[in-house]
């Protein structure tokens, strides 16, 4: 009897070993097959991210398309369905979804890169003098690069003499022209958030020139404003440190080159704005007594918050009731929000491209989107502890001083990968955008629609002036108000400063 009851307890223990090993096979079976299932949908994903993020900033406001009668808001659409079917067809047909993701990437690509990788020819039949502002490294860099190529005369505005100089170097030896063709003005380093060094340059550009005529103006540098309150503020003025260097510093510069008479009777400018300035708003406030209640980034601050993707110089929106765009765009209300400061200076540049041809002082202007461009505004120019200071109080993992520590050795190979290996899905070369620029200048003279009637001639990141069915403006007469404001605004300050002798630079 003991031995039955054995026997039986032990066919017992077997078969309940038997259950539980069959239950951890399956959820063993089942963790495998979750995985797999991640692994597979996960696969195709860096490349229809790219595609989604490529077609939006190349496509949605695309003139050829829009007046076609596909409106930004259907094409935005259209972009996100099919980014979610090759999401949901990499979970059932991985290798499928992979192969049409790298199509697409592929083919708009070829669309929005493959047609401006040739830059026109500026000035063919004689050499001209042109200016370029951030001309130390990305866009800036290889617009002077390729104006020098082609033979002109390029005066080089840096913020840094040292940088400078490097990129100097750098395209003599890359491209084995004379070095008479890129000319950096002594003693005179072009730092926007001064005014003050404005007038210095502009008066330096004509010594170094020998007083000869601007015929190209490419006002280029910026940044990716951070902080907000007194921490996004410029140390001269006090106000939000966008507006002020990629505003006002330009206006600064534009102006003392007026007058000194540098400016040729053909001169053309290039303002180097963004798509994003179509999230950009003005708060009331500007245009009631000197301009306060935002231009100290009481409203409109830099990026505090990072934007909804790592790089993005956009902000997440926050509630600002006084704030309201200029232009119509699919995924900005008319009023209530603000996008951040980079948002604003970009739209201050077409404004600012507006006014010179308003007042005469160029006989074109434009302004331009170079496309989402791997450069360091991309990475915000600064390095990540200073980033990481730079933002409100985190649940970080470890503190800015272990960040130190840490990046020579992990954020150094990290940075590094990312921008040999993804960046370029995401964004378009530096050459390439400065194509696009040069396509600006010498595009058409009168471009089509209500907005170039008014003076703002914008063109899209392949170059092509766009019209009525890419960019409509909310409020004609708030646009004509601001741009007279904003250019008033920045006499007043270039004066104040000059009252004061440049003190408290």
């Amino acid at each position: 009897q003991p031995r039955a009851i054995y026997i039986h307890m032990e066919a017992k223990f077997a078969r309940a070993a038997a259950r539980d090993d069959l239950r951890q096979r399956r959820t063993a079976a089942a963790q495998l097959s979750w995985t797999g299932t991640a692994i597979r949908f996960a696969l195709p994903l860096p490349l229809a991210a790219a595609f989604f993020f490529r077609a939006v900033d190349g496509l949605i406001f695309e003139p050829a398309l829009n007046e076609a009668g596909l409106p930004p808001h259907a094409l935005l659409g259209l972009i996100m369905a099919t980014w979610v079917s090759l999401s949901l067809l990499s979970v059932s047909r991985p290798s499928v979804a992979l192969a049409l993701a790298a199509t697409a990437l592929g083919t708009l690509k070829q669309r929005v890169d493959g047609g401006v990788l040739k830059p026109p020819a500026v000035s063919p039949t004689a050499p001209v003098v042109a200016l370029v502002t951030g001309a130390s490294s990305g866009i800036g860099r290889e617009v002077a690069a390729e104006l020098a190529r082609q033979g002109h005369t390029v005066v080089m505005g840096c913020r840094s003499a040292a940088r400078c100089s490097a990129a100097r170097v750098e395209i003599l030896a890359r491209l084995d022209v004379p070095g008479s063709r890129l000319v950096i003005p002594p003693d005179a380093a072009l730092d926007l958030a001064r005014l003050s060094t404005a007038a210095r340059f502009a008066s330096a550009t004509g010594e170094a020139t020998g007083g000869a005529a601007i015929e190209l103006l490419v006002l280029n540098a910026g940044f990716v404003p951070l902080g907000s309150g007194g921490s996004g503020r410029s140390g001269e003025s006090g106000l939000e440190e966008g507006l002020y260097a990629m505003y006002y510093g330009h206006q600064a510069l534009v102006r003392g080159l007026a007058s000194l008479h540098l400016l040729g009777p053909s001169a053309t400018a290039v303002v180097v704005s963004s798509d994003a300035m179509r999230f950009g708003g003005f708060d009331g406030s500007l245009e009631t007594g000197s301009g306060e209640g935002d231009l100290a980034g009481e409203v409109t601050a830099g990026c505090a918050l990072p934007g909804p993707l790592p790089c993005a110089p956009l902000c997440w929106p926050a509630a600002a009731p006084g704030v309201s765009n200029l232009v119509e765009s699919p995924l900005v209300p008319a009023t209530g929000w603000s996008f951040g400061a980079y948002a604003r200076a970009k739209l201050s540049g077409v404004l600012l491209a507006k006014e010179m041809l308003a007042r005469g002082l160029v006989a074109r202007s434009t302004s331009v989107h170079p496309g989402v461009v791997n450069t360091a505004i991309q990475r915000r120019d600064r390095d990540l502890p200073t980033t990481l200071a730079a933002l409100p109080p985190l649940s970080l993992p470890v503190s800015i001083a272990e960040w130190e520590e840490l990046l020579p050795s992990v954020g150094a190979r990290l940075t590094d990968a990312l921008e040999r290996y993804a960046l370029p899905l995401f964004m378009r070369d530096a050459a390439t955008a400065a194509a696009v620029v040069l396509r600006a200048a010498v595009g058409p003279t009168h471009p089509t629609g209500r907005a170039a009637e008014l003076g703002v001639h914008y063109f899209n990141g392949m170059g092509e002036a766009v019209g009525d069915a890419s960019l409509t403006l909310r409020d004609e007469a708030r646009l004509e108000r601001l741009s007279g404001r904003l250019w008033e605004l920045a006499d007043a300050a270039r004066e104040a400063r000059a009252e004061k002798g440049g003190s408290g630079e």
